[in-house]
C-alpha cells in the first residue's frame, strides 16, 4: 500500500518509487526491490497502469488508476480486528536465549539502546525545529504542515518508547545476571 500511495502522490518509475520509499520510510529499511516487485504486481491487479514505457522495465512510468486510488482510500480507513503481528528479532532472542547467552544479550541490547537513543535525539531535534517554524505556514500549507508535525511527533515518541523499553530490558537482564552471580557465591565479584 505504501508503494501505491507514493504513486498516487506522483507518477513515477520503479527507481523513483524505490528512492522515495527509502527516503520517506527510512526506518522501515525497505529494499529497493520492493518498488521493482510491487509496481508490476499492482499494475496486474488494475491498481496502477504504465503511462510511459521506459528503455528498461525499471524506467516504466506508472500512475494510479481510479480503482487503485479507491482501494488505497479504503485501506487508509480500514482498521484491523487484531493488533499487528509482533515480529521483533529482540523478542525472539529473549524467547530463545540460554543462560550462557545472557552477557552477550545484555551487550546487544545496550548497543541497540544506544542506536535508538541517537535516532530519538535526531527525531526530537526535528520536532523542536518544526515547532519553531509552525507560525510561518500559510493556509495552503497548513494541512501538510500539521500532518508533518504529527508524523514527526509520533516518530519521536516511538523512538523514545523503544529506547525506554530497551533500557528496561537491559536493566532487568543485568538484575538477573547479578542475582545469578550472588547465588553462585559471588563468582565474578572483584
Amino acid at each position: 500500500m505504501m508503494v501505491l500511495g507514493l504513486v498516487i502522490q506522483q507518477q513515477d518509475t520503479a527507481a523513483g518509487v524505490g528512492r522515495r520509499l527509502a527516503d520517506q520510510f527510512a526506518s522501515a529499511r525497505f529494499p529497493r526491490s520492493s518498488a521493482h516487485n510491487n509496481l508490476p504486481s499492482l499494475a496486474r491487479q488494475g491498481l496502477l497502469r504504465v503511462v510511459e514505457q521506459g528503455s528498461k522495465r525499471s524506467l516504466d512510468r506508472y500512475e494510479a488508476t481510479p480503482q487503485g486510488t479507491a482501494r488505497f482510500r479504503e485501506w487508509l480507513r480500514e482498521s484491523s480486528p487484531e493488533p499487528p503481528a509482533l515480529r521483533d528479532p529482540l523478542h525472539a532472542k529473549l524467547e530463545l536465549c540460554e543462560e550462557e547467552d545472557l552477557l552477550g544479550l545484555i551487550e546487544v541490547i545496550g548497543e541497540e539502546e544506544k542506536a535508538c537513543q541517537q535516532v530519538y535525539a535526531a527525531a526530537h531535534g526535528r520536532l523542536i525545529a518544526r515547532r519553531h517554524f509552525e507560525g510561518t505556514r500559510t493556509r495552503d500549507t497548513a494541512w501538510a504542515a500539521r500532518l508533518q508535525g504529527t508524523l514527526i511527533t509520533d516518530e519521536a515518541m516511538m523512538w523514545g518508547m523503544r529506547t525506554k523499553r530497551l533500557q528496561r530490558l537491559r536493566e532487568e537482564l543485568e538484575d538477573i545476571r547479578d542475582e545469578l552471580q550472588r547465588t553462585r557465591g559471588g563468582a565474578g565479584d572483584g
